[in-house]
């Protein structure tokens, strides 16, 4: 699959996964269902969620109150100001780990201050 490709069937992906800061998320609520799946994207300034059904959902990093990993499960608070305002999101991702620590270094490179707590 060639970087850059779309295709124009909304239900398949059309991000590259293979890249550093993408990684591929299902949304859970607090009972671990399931509510969504898409890719996360990790910027210098912003977490971004692509889901290929509506307009992507961002979360600044200054708008982040702490976050979190714990084996496949990657978490963060958002606050007020945040695109979706206050409130815990999860997500299940085989590279929840390196999601987080990829997160890590961008909000240390950055001189970003976010609590490293477990959300959930």
């Amino acid at each position: 699959e060639a970087m850059g490709h779309r295709c124009s069937c909304p239900q398949k992906e059309t991000l590259p996964v293979n890249l550093r800061h993408k990684f591929k998320v299902i949304n859970v609520d607090d009972d671990g269902n399931e509510l969504g799946s898409g890719i996360m994207e990790l910027t210098n300034v912003e977490l971004i969620l692509h889901t290929g059904r509506r307009d992507s959902v961002r979360w600044h990093y200054l708008c982040l109150r702490r976050y979190g990993c714990d084996v496949n499960l990657f978490s963060f608070e958002s606050g007020r100001m945040c695109q979706t305002g206050e409130g815990i999101f999860a997500f299940k991702c085989a590279r929840a780990e390196e999601m987080f620590n990829r997160l890590q270094e961008i909000l240390r490179n950055n001189n970003i201050n976010v609590v490293e707590k477990a959300v959930i």
